[in-house]
């Protein structure tokens, strides 16, 4: 009796130790444990700080300049005055002060601050599709591996079912060599069938627990931290499918954010042809200052406006314009070349879908029928009418139906998951 009592205790804790774990609960835990989502965030916060300081160029920039210096020497000027009178003044002084203050605004710039503002937005565009992309990657991935536990729950179920029925033969043969209605070869198929059984379970337990570990490690979690899954899965069923990519997609995001990054550099290219136009106010204070004669504080105001041009004379900025272009193309060409590729992986994920829910069908029918037909071959050999090696015959076609099963159902809700990540579908980042 104290046997039962601790294995009832030891499974009592194995229970409670076991984590439920929703489809939902493991996209959260998949998100905060993700190193390529938190590289993603830096670079979009990255992205958008570069953003604002693009903007911040247009608004007036306010520069200062203070230093104190001590000169050994200074020149001198020497007048001589008839008859015999001589002045001289030293023309600045040993002990300099000067702060200079400058505000200056830009006035035209020939479309670089705009250029480079629309650069940054489109940069940061593209960061946040490449930070959603990373998101909708992650929920794929930790999506399959749940399905694929939950693929090894159903076949572990399915082997304790074969080998529970497989005691039930090994008893009823037991029962009939004692009543000499069974032979010795009859007991040792049984035998053989229970032993087979019992290693399709370990089998399968080893499966399930690869699978827990790769889950668990995708989580963040311990390797052995063992895990029940709480979502129930719908039974497959006919749906209709579409094969419009979603327009929001963040792969086709980042190719068109990709295009407007290049027409921002068209147009910062094309900047270049023309002269930058400032204006600037400052204010000047120190010792000696503008007075080089008077060893005296004083300051002054200065208004003004600034204008550069440069033009390189053997075609640089003609070259650059036409780099920029023919970056732009390339672009182009690269966004047509992912809505291509995406428009046939969501053509080749229905047909997966259609493929899946078809050998569902197809299992489900032979479980159907391996079912009755075991029960029909038990009530038979019951009765004496049927062999034991036929039995276990039906019996082995009835397990491998059960665990086509749960394979094909399984199989269904990996397929429907890769069409939801094909299409963009918003399904996909429901825990559901």
């Amino acid at each position: 009796m104290k046997y039962v009592i601790l294995l009832l205790l030891i499974v009592t804790t194995v229970s409670a130790s076991a984590r439920d774990l929703s489809l939902g609960d493991a996209y959260t835990l998949a998100r905060q444990h993700a190193y390529s989502l938190k590289k993603a965030a830096a670079e979009r916060e990255a992205a958008e700080s570069a953003l604002n300081a693009a903007r911040s160029e247009r608004y007036p920039t306010l520069s200062a300049d203070a230093r104190a210096q001590y000169i050994s020497y200074v020149p001198t000027l020497d007048i001589n005055i008839p008859p015999n009178f001589q002045l001289t003044r030293e023309v600045g002084t040993k002990d300099n002060y000067q702060t200079d203050l400058r505000l200056t605004m830009p006035l035209f710039t020939g479309g670089r601050i705009s250029g480079g503002i629309n650069l940054a937005k489109a940069t940061r565009d593209y960061y946040q599709a490449l930070e959603q992309t990373d998101i909708d990657q992650l929920y794929h991935l930790t999506r399959v591996e749940y399905l694929g536990l939950y693929r090894m729950d159903r076949t572990l179920d399915a082997a304790n079912a074969a080998l529970k029925r497989a005691r039930v033969i090994a008893a009823d043969v037991d029962s009939a060599f004692a009543g000499g209605v069974a032979d010795s070869v009859d007991i040792l198929e049984a035998q053989l069938a229970v032993s087979n059984a019992e290693f399709g379970v370990k089998r399968a337990e080893s499966d399930r627990r690869s699978s827990e570990i790769r889950l668990d490690v995708l989580l963040g979690l311990p390797a052995d931290e063992s895990l029940t899954l709480t979502t129930e899965l719908p039974s497959p069923e006919p749906v209709e499918l579409t094969s419009t990519v979603a327009s929001d997609k963040p792969e086709l995001m980042a190719a068109d954010m990709g295009v407007k990054m290049s027409q921002s550099s068209v147009k910062l290219s094309k900047a270049n042809y023309f002269p930058t136009v400032s204006a600037f106010g400052g204010y000047s204070y120190g010792k000696p200052n503008l007075d080089r004669f008077n060893n005296t504080w004083n300051d002054y105001f200065t208004v003004g406006a600034t204008l550069s041009w440069s033009f390189n004379l053997f075609g640089k900025t003609v070259h650059k314009s036409s780099q920029a272009r023919w970056n732009l193309e390339a672009s182009r060409q690269q966004r047509d070349n992912v809505a291509e590729q995406l428009n046939r992986g969501v053509k080749l994920a229905i047909e997966q879908v259609k493929l899946a829910y078809e050998r569902y069908r197809n299992a489900h029918q032979q479980y159907t029928i391996s079912s009755n037909n075991y029960r029909l071959a038990k009530m038979k050999h019951d009765q004496g009418a049927l062999s034991t090696n036929h039995l276990l015959e039906i019996d082995a076609n009835l397990t491998a139906a059960e665990a086509s099963l749960a394979a094909a159902e399984a199989e269904y809700h990996i397929a429907m998951s890769n069409y939801y990540y094909a299409v963009g579908s918003p399904e996909l980042r429901e825990g559901k």
